[in-house]
């Protein structure tokens, strides 16, 4: 059981929000990053919530009108 580690500079925890407490951890064809600060561990070879495709922008918007000074 060999695991690399990996530190992910400026990476903030998306539980506890620590900065420079990410790791990414690999072992054989396993990948998945843990917090050192809350142990949070995540997954990282299954794919991300936010793959959807976003929707288009509406042709209605607001228009607010601010007078100059």
């Amino acid at each position: 059981m060999n695991i690399k580690r990996q530190f992910i500079a400026g990476a903030r925890c998306p539980e506890c929000g620590a900065v420079d407490k990410i790791q990414r951890c690999q072992e054989a064809e396993h990948t998945w990053m843990e917090c050192l600060s809350c142990a949070m561990k995540r997954d990282m070879d299954d794919e991300p919530k936010e793959a959807r495709e976003p929707e288009p922008p509406s042709a209605e918007q607001a228009v607010i009108w601010k007078p100059l000074k």
